[in-house]
């Protein structure tokens, strides 16, 4: 499902729903990027706005891996996508048993 930020809950925990998000990161002009995430949040700096991504996937130590991007360079669109239809997710799961 493909939504907007603004339609989107600021610090809730989508793992919790069995979903995940991807964001749209324009890196550079011709590059786009995307970020899979778990949560996610805006801070508000003195002259710019970030978000604050909770990355799925986690660093070569097994922690979570947090992100800050400037709000300017995301793409407004996000797409939610449920985990139990996800391959790369069922590979995770089953690996854990």
């Amino acid at each position: 499902m493909i939504t907007t930020i603004d339609e989107l809950i600021p610090k809730h925990d989508y793992s919790q729903d069995d979903c995940y998000l991807i964001f749209y990161h324009n890196a550079k002009p011709t590059l786009t990027k995307e970020i899979n995430a778990e949560w996610f949040d805006l801070n508000y700096g003195e002259k710019v706005v970030w978000l604050l991504i909770r990355e799925t996937k986690k660093d070569e130590n097994g922690r979570t891996k947090y992100r800050n991007v400037k709000y300017q360079n995301i793409d407004l669109t996000v797409k939610v996508v449920k985990k139990s239809w996800d391959l790369e997710c069922l590979k995770e799961r089953l690996g854990r048993f």
